[in-house]
């Protein structure tokens, strides 16, 4: 169970107090957002969270965990929250959002290379598309009973269903996609294609709704601490540093980046 230490309330600056330590759920299959890499929990998302709750002076006690098992713990009320969650219709029913998102991601469609069509709405009606099970990606999409969906476990998945014909096409964030296929080449063959954008959109954590008035504080100040670390450069900083990593680093061997503490 979440614990509910006090924290320090102030109107303009909510900062937590010595002893508060913030539960978060981090999911562990969405790299290079956030996720497992070389047995490591790691990411942009990730960075980004810890970087905002320290600008506020929040210890944080991360805890990875498939992505549906995430929600399902927030909203038991077992942990404080998980990311990363879009805000949609039902989310926003289920769990507490801050303002400010983390980042706003790209939803795009992959097909094989030998899809050569311009991707229309009738391929919903009329072919398969493998997603991840738990993950929402849009209201209509996830909504729609007639688009027939493959579910599995991972983006990884969902490429390599793809890729050995057993799904027309994946939905995947982008760069989720281009750390897969740049990471996987040998494993995936053919390499799936964009064909088309489903939808861009922010990424937040979700906070539990059994303890409203934690999470409203929480969510506030990880506003803030988001707020410090944009102003300040670090967020610029942790963004710059994940791009070049995955336009040539991954490609190079080298590790993956970690955001060290004590910069914002």
């Amino acid at each position: 169970m979440a614990t509910t230490a006090g924290h320090a309330t102030d109107a303009v600056s909510p900062r937590c107090s010595p002893d508060e330590k913030v539960v978060l759920a981090a999911e562990d299959s969405f790299f290079p957002y956030t996720g497992v890499y070389e047995e490591q929990l790691r990411g942009f998302s990730l960075d980004i969270v810890s970087a905002a709750f320290e600008a506020v002076g929040c210890a944080l006690d991360l805890v990875q965990m498939p992505y549906s098992r995430c929600l399902r713990e927030v909203q038991a009320g077992r942990i404080d929250g998980c990311f990363n969650t879009t805000d949609s219709e039902e989310n926003l029913q289920r769990y507490l959002f801050h303002k400010m998102p983390l980042f706003r991601g790209r939803v795009l469609v992959y097909g094989p290379p030998s899809f050569q069509e311009v991707f229309t709405k009738q391929q919903f009606e009329t072919a398969t598309f493998s997603v991840v099970r738990g993950y929402t990606y849009t209201d209509v999409f996830d909504g729609n009973p007639r688009i027939r969906k493959i579910e599995v476990d991972t983006d990884l998945q969902t490429l390599a269903l793809v890729s050995r014909g057993r799904a027309n096409f994946a939905v995947v964030y982008e760069k989720v996609a281009q750390f897969h296929i740049g990471n996987n080449a040998e494993k995936m063959s053919p390499v799936p294609r964009p064909v088309a954008e489903l939808a861009n959109f922010d990424l937040f954590v979700s906070f539990s709704r059994a303890d409203n008035a934690r999470s409203v504080w929480l969510a506030q100040a990880l506003d803030v601490g988001l707020s410090r670390i944009r102003g300040n450069g670090v967020y610029g900083s942790i963004e710059t540093t994940w791009e070049e990593w995955l336009s040539s680093g991954v490609g190079a061997g080298q590790p993956a980046p970690y955001w060290i503490g004590g910069s914002s």
